[in-house]
């Protein structure tokens, strides 16, 4: 019994402590199982956050895409554009496919932006390492932020749905053409004989070919970029011995070479990826470094022909810049976003030529009647509504030979008088006799009409705008019977830009015959382009700018500056917008504070001198030796403007199907954007202060220079630069922009901060 009894009491101390023990066991696993499924849970909610923000994210990026391509669509948009009940942000349809398998609940999807700002101009600063790859780096831009707001939730089984608010702005950047000391929208060529210096950015939107001569250097003292390769090439070779020198830094200026004794640095090098960024510091870019195409906005990309094909792939866009505006039912009319950049639209001063040889002119209807700034008026149909203008006699029209005065409202028509013998009866001294003789004189050859285009071989009839003329009657605001006639308020027509609309065809469209019909694209294209002259005519008509050294600046006007562009070739006689007088770094600094800024587009530009006036009697003699006797151009040019204008391709000698004439193959790239037709030899320059864009390709002047141009004209010493007015963010009136983007600052927001900032939008 005894033992017994121990045995029992110590069994049930035993249970005791094994039922202590699996409690405890039981309380810790509990405790365990508690934890991990409280961790489980803090988990799953996590991935759900985490999936709400993805989706989120993922709608915001959307939201940039539409964004931008709206923005690349349209020129401008207004503040409230983008309010629920307007054109919003929309969300996808495939989002309901994409999400439809995931935890997102569809439904709680929400994607909306903020308001369009008015901007600001800002610098891109080359010393801050954040822009070491920005496009604009260096260069002023205007810049829009807009907020875009998302939201998204995610379900999670048996608990309460997690959601996550977003917002993030996007920044559009535009930057004017200008902004560049050069840009081209084709093939870029530098390739010059003598040493050539080239501050401000340099971009081009295809290839671009730098090479200089032997014994020259060409030197770029700002940021290079191409959305093609950059080549230390010739299209055509020749001779190619020099430096090319890019820049590795600005403050203080270091420049590396891109050929060295390591060989050639280019697009085309093995190496080029890893090489380049270092050597330059970002200031050298192609399109495998990051270089993107770089459009005017609203416009397509340009695509040149491809001549080892015999189809003509041409896509010439940018050249509806200087077209004409189309009427609603012509096939070749542009889109209302294209319409808005082109010069014509743009204009304040309209000048036609009708088909009774006059010249009439013309002012918009504006929205808003007494700002010239505002857009113009438009019927039913989407075209201008127009006011007729008075114009004075002497502002446009036919020169009188000095080209200083105008003599008539009309075009200055081709007139060549081939040589011919005239007889005449001369006294002469025979002895102490007078004595009557019959004598044959010899009357040379020469131009007494228009002039003689020698690289176009073609003879040009011409209008001429007296640039001072009217800045008389600008600047005074005369609107008496002595200038409009009541007709133009300066004050309230007058913005900067005056376009001279020559007739894109010899057909009449009117019962009447008062209207010429506008061209088709049956012309040297195979792009809606409309032809601005028969090409299979003896005689072109071209734009003349004359008596220009200083520019329209009416007192208290809402714009400063100066733009004439036309759909024609136009030629510049003597200085423009600048003294003529050289002055130390007269090719980037103005030659006073007063100096406005101004710009040129033509479909070509040609640079005559003040002697032109003797010149043109003789501008259809060739020959070198001849050229510089009877063409010789006067001391010294100066232009301050930027040029808009277009060239050819250089045409490769193995190319089959070339759709310009084989026989004039050469663009001669930068250095002959603007054209000569004189002899100026190296003892003569010719300064440009301004921004040399080429946009296009000719239409009207499609075909490049015959190899033995220098028959024709001798160039200049050529001391071309930056304007610092356009450094300075000061643009002529009417400049085209470029525009890009940048996404900034995703970040989560909590649902108090998205009511209210969405309140506060609509």
């Amino acid at each position: 019994m005894n033992i017994y009894k121990n045995d029992s009491s110590r069994n049930g101390s035993v249970l005791l402590s094994v039922l202590i023990i699996t409690s405890l066991v039981f309380i810790l696993v509990a405790s365990i199982i508690t934890r991990t499924n409280n961790a489980l849970l803090i988990t799953e909610r996590h991935v759900a956050r985490l999936k709400a923000k993805a989706a989120a994210e993922s709608l915001i990026e959307y939201g940039a895409a539409d964004l931008a391509l709206r923005f690349s669509r349209q020129s401008s948009l207004p503040v409230d554009e983008l309010h629920v009940g307007k054109n919003p942000l929309k969300i996808p349809e495939s989002a309901k496919a994409f999400f439809a398998d995931s935890d997102v609940i569809y439904d709680s999807l929400k994607l909306q932006a903020g308001n369009i700002p008015t901007g600001e101009w800002k610098l891109i600063h080359t010393d801050n390492p954040m822009n070491e790859f920005d496009s604009f780096r260096g260069r002023s831009v205007y810049s829009r932020e807009i907020n875009v707001y998302s939201a998204a939730s995610v379900n999670i089984s048996g608990q309460s749905s997690v959601s996550v608010y977003a917002r993030e702005r996007f920044e559009v950047r535009d930057a004017p053409l200008f902004t560049n000391a050069i840009f081209y929208n084709g093939i870029l060529e530098i390739n010059p004989g003598l040493d050539m210096d080239i501050a401000g950015p340099v971009h081009s939107n295809k290839d671009m070919y730098l090479a200089a001569r032997s014994g020259a250097s060409l030197n770029f003292y700002d940021k290079v970029s191409t959305a093609g390769s950059i080549l230390h090439d010739e299209i055509i070779p020749v001779h190619i011995g020099g430096d090319v020198n890019l820049p590795t830094s600005l403050n203080p200026l270091v420049l590396k070479p891109m050929n060295s004794n390591s060989g050639i640095l280019d697009s085309n090098a093995s190496s080029w990826s890893e090489q380049a960024p270092s050597r330059w510091n970002g200031y050298v870019e192609d399109s495998i470094l990051g270089a993107v195409t770089q459009n005017v906005v609203a416009f397509d990309d340009y695509v040149p022909d491809d001549p080892y094909t015999s189809v003509n792939e041409k896509n010439n866009a940018g050249y509806a810049i200087i077209e004409p505006l189309l009427p609603s039912d012509h096939p070749d009319r542009k889109n209302p976003s294209i319409r808005a950049q082109k010069m014509a639209y743009q204009a304040g001063l309209l000048i036609k030529l009708e088909p009774n040889g006059q010249l009439k002119a013309y002012t918009p209807k504006r929205t808003n009647p007494n700002d010239p700034r505002s857009d113009p008026q438009q019927d039913i149909f989407g075209d201008i509504i127009y006011d007729v203008v008075d114009l004075p006699p002497d502002v446009i029209g036919d020169p009188d030979d000095t080209y200083t005065s105008i003599q008539k409202n009309e075009p200055e028509y081709y007139d060549y008088q081939p040589a011919s013998t005239e007889t005449q009866i001369q006294w002469v001294k025979q002895g102490k006799k007078w004595k009557e003789v019959t004598v044959q004189l010899q009357i040379p050859a020469e131009i007494r009409g228009g002039f003689y285009d020698h690289r176009e071989n073609k003879g040009i009839d011409t209008v001429a705008l007296d640039v001072q003329r009217l800045k008389e009657y600008i600047d005074s605001k005369n609107n008496s019977s002595t200038g409009f006639n009541g007709t133009y308020d300066v004050d309230k027509n007058w913005n900067g830009v005056v376009y001279v609309e020559f007739p894109t065809s010899n057909d009449l469209s009117t019962i009447d015959n008062t209207q010429y019909a506008h061209g088709t694209s049956s012309g040297q294209n195979s792009y809606n382009i409309v032809p601005a002259v028969d090409p299979n005519i003896y005689t072109e008509r071209a734009l003349v700018i004359m008596d220009a050294k200083e520019i329209p600046e009416p007192p208290n006007t809402a714009v400063e500056g100066f733009s004439i562009a036309t759909n024609a070739p136009a030629y510049v006689i003597g200085s423009f917008n600048a003294d003529g007088i050289p002055h130390s770094q007269d090719s980037t600094t103005p030659d006073d504070n007063s100096e406005k800024p101004a710009a040129i587009f033509a479909d070509a530009l040609t640079l005559l001198s003040d002697s032109w006036d003797q010149n043109r009697k003789f501008s259809m003699e060739d020959g070198r030796n001849t050229i510089e006797n009877k063409r010789p151009a006067s001391s010294y040019l100066e232009i301050a403007a930027a040029i808009v204008t277009g060239t050819p391709n250089t045409i490769v000698d193995d190319a089959p199907f070339p759709t310009t004439d084989p026989n004039r193959p050469l663009s001669l790239g930068v250095v002959n954007l603007p054209r000569f037709l004189e002899y100026w030899g190296s003892a003569r320059q010719v300064t440009i202060r301004g921004s040399l864009v080429s946009l296009f390709e000719s239409e009207v002047r499609p075909d490049g220079a015959p190899t033995n141009f220098n028959n024709h004209y001798v160039p200049p010493k050529r001391d071309w630069g930056y304007n610092t007015l356009f450094q300075n963010g000061q643009f002529p009136p009417g400049n085209p922009v470029v525009r890009n983007y940048r996404r900034l600052n995703f970040e989560e927001i909590t649902q108090t901060e998205y009511n209210a900032e969405l309140a506060a939008i609509n």
